[in-house]
């Protein structure tokens, strides 16, 4: 995650909080009797997670008051004090409270004074709102247990009652009007709550959480957290928070992990972002993009970013100059576009986790690298293009887990472009004018191959670039460009292309006629091959892109659709 899941799964423990010599929850002297006690209590208000992701700490005023629980069997009114050492965040105060004089009992403490929680029967009853509005109140709560007259006293430090879950919005052409969090197990996770105050077993009302904020979150400048109060349970199978826009287009984010929710900790979601959105990626130069397409426009990009990525920071982990980390080729996102696949001519691929930047494999042993693909059980493909090294012209294979070691590779001229098919269980390849589709051949073994299974010439040659478009159809570009069909082993050409002589990337839609592309027919920027224009258009078949985003001062490449 941008943003990962930061909550880690641990044994609950009464709202986190233990202070004291913990011992029976409210037992009495023998005789069973209670009076009225002078008690030191010392009470240490803590950091809580506030609106903005962040941390926030109250310190105790003179205007102030501590309250305390005397736990008891029936109800426990509370007794209140001043502080004490106003000015910081821990205060001594001296409470009134009825409790046995000759044995230990139970207090809990609470901050601010007026907050609506009530003790009775070993067990503290709150609420948490099953309708917010994005804000963030503090209620700290904690217990200890000693002897209410002794001259130690208590010592108590006080901790968010609830656990706070930050859901990550991405940067996106849209605003958000509600968000609901409900648990994929059924838990209940809001509403009344009750929390034994022996055992921490804490049971809640309301299924889910709706989060109406006083207006509407703009996504346009910047990712956004959305906080919820929610109660601290454990979720069997994770949670689900789906988020509706001012267009009234819902989408989701969750987790199916089970998850434990700690009270004063937090949790923090995966980012979510707009179906209604297209993401682009593109990479040039040293740097790969992640925009809106529906924030940029013909001038420009950059107010559009919603992700980026410098080569160079990743110069020590490949073991290369950073000059070297340079001249990316593609940016192919992978694994259901939370990894990314980049590759260079400087000889290089790897494989990128998008939420982290983390380098997840790499290899410098890929010449003139001109895109690449996963395949099954964690292997990877690499096309590597011309050049005069031994392994220039191949298609490679390695293993995620053994940087550098090339598994296999196989003859290809000009290769350019790897597309993996998981209905035919097949890899495509293309370079010249070949299409070269491979079957998988000892795959599970430690010496897994590729048996080239047929080899089909395309209509054009100087191909550069191929996308899936759906399980029978591959789309491929260079000198034009055209739809081909696997079953009937057809090709169809796209005639908005006819007049192009270099496609360097391309991708399709069928469902909606869609194309993104980039086109160096003639060339833009400082090098031959390079475009620093990213084409739209909704007709194969038209006579031209319908919209443009410039990329000024970039020798971009390719693009990508992050998802249709």
């Amino acid at each position: 995650m941008k943003y990962g899941l930061l909550n880690k799964i641990r044994p609950m423990l009464w709202l986190g909080l233990c202070a004291a010599s913990l011992g029976a929850g409210c037992s009495n002297d023998d005789s069973g009797e209670t009076s009225e006690l002078a008690a030191k209590v010392t009470l240490t208000l803590s950091k809580y997670y506030n609106d903005q992701g962040a941390t926030s700490l109250v310190t105790w005023k003179s205007s102030d008051r501590g309250a305390v629980f005397a736990v008891r069997h029936g109800a426990a009114e509370p007794a209140y004090a001043a502080p004490i050492l106003p000015g910081s965040q821990k205060s001594l105060f001296l409470f009134t409270v009825d409790a046995p004089a000759h044995a230990d009992a139970t207090l809990v403490g609470f901050y601010p004074s007026d907050a609506a929680l009530a003790c009775e029967d070993n067990t503290l009853k709150a609420t948490i709102p099953a309708t917010q509005s994005g804000s963030i109140t503090p209620c700290l709560v904690g217990k200890a247990t000693a002897r209410a007259n002794s001259y130690e006293g208590y010592d108590i430090e006080l901790k968010q009652l609830f656990c706070t879950m930050y859901v990550s919005v991405k940067k996106g052409n849209y605003s958000i009007s509600k968000a609901v969090v409900k648990a994929n197990g059924g838990e209940t996770i809001a509403g009344d709550i009750s929390i034994g105050i022996d055992d921490g077993s804490v049971n809640a009302s309301a299924q889910t959480i709706t989060v109406t904020p006083p207006s509407p979150i703009d996504c346009t400048g910047e990712a956004r957290l959305i906080p919820v109060m929610i109660a601290p349970v454990t979720l069997s199978q994770g949670y689900t928070v789906t988020l509706t826009d001012t267009d009234g287009h819902s989408f989701s984010v969750g987790s199916t992990d089970a998850v434990t929710l700690t009270a004063g900790d937090k949790i923090e979601t995966d980012d979510a972002r707009s179906t209604e959105v297209t993401e682009l990626i593109f990479c040039g130069d040293n740097m790969v993009y992640m925009i809106d397409a529906g924030l940029a426009d013909e001038t420009g990009y950059k107010n559009a970013v919603t992700w980026s990525w410098d080569a160079t920071t990743a110069a020590a982990t490949l073991g290369l100059a950073a000059s070297r980390c340079n001249h990316l080729d593609d940016c192919k996102p992978v694994d259901n576009g939370k990894k990314l696949l980049v590759t260079s001519s400087y000889n290089w691929c790897a494989l990128l986790d998008i939420a982290t930047g983390e380098v997840l494999f790499h290899t410098t042993a890929a010449p003139n690298a001109h895109s690449a693909e996963m395949l099954p059980d964690n292997r990877i493909a690499v096309a590597c293009s011309e050049g005069s090294n031994s392994d220039n012209n191949k298609v490679q294979v390695y293993d995620i887990a053994r940087p550098n070691l090339v598994l296999f590779q196989s003859e290809l001229g000009s290769a350019h472009g790897v597309v993996w098919n998981e209905t035919t269980q097949r890899l495509y390849a293309i370079g010249g004018q070949s299409l070269q589709i491979y079957k998988l051949k000892d795959w599970t073994s430690a010496t897994p191959s590729l048996e080239l299974e047929k080899t089909v010439q395309t209509p054009y040659g100087g191909l550069h670039d191929m996308s899936l478009v759906n399980s029978n159809t591959l789309c491929i570009g260079g000198r034009r460009a055209y739809l081909y069909d696997i079953g009937a082993n057809q090709f169809t050409e796209m005639t908005l292309f006819a007049s192009s002589t270099a496609i360097k990337s391309i991708n399709y839609n069928d469902d909606t006629g869609e194309l993104w592309y980039t086109d160096s027919t003639i060339p833009e920027g400082s090098q031959a091959w390079s475009t620093q224009t990213i084409r739209y258009a909704t007709d194969r078949n038209g006579s031209a892109a319908t919209r443009t985003i410039k990329v000024p001062n970039l020798d971009m490449y390719k693009v990508r659709v992050m998802s249709w």
